[in-house]
């Protein structure tokens, strides 16, 4: 089954929604990370905004990682 108006089937559809869906998760992580190495302000104590990028951090990981693993699934299905 084809998209309209585009020369892509359905699964290359997907798969280029996932990897725009990535690309916006993956500059996501670095802006986190950015935030995360931020130096230290306040004599050595570890501020709440770090602490709250580290648990945005770990989710859009672990999300990356998840469609990862379901673009890879589909990928070696269709082999």
């Amino acid at each position: 089954m084809k998209s309209p108006g585009l020369n892509l089937t359905m699964g290359q559809t997907r798969m280029a929604a996932k990897s725009n869906s990535l690309i916006r998760r993956y500059a996501k992580l670095q802006k986190l990370h950015d935030e995360i190495m931020r130096p230290i302000k306040n004599k050595g104590r570890q501020c709440v905004h770090t602490v709250i990028a580290k648990k945005k951090y770990d989710k859009t990981f672990r999300q990356i990682v998840s469609v990862e693993n379901e673009d890879a699934k589909f990928i070696y299905a269709q082999t």
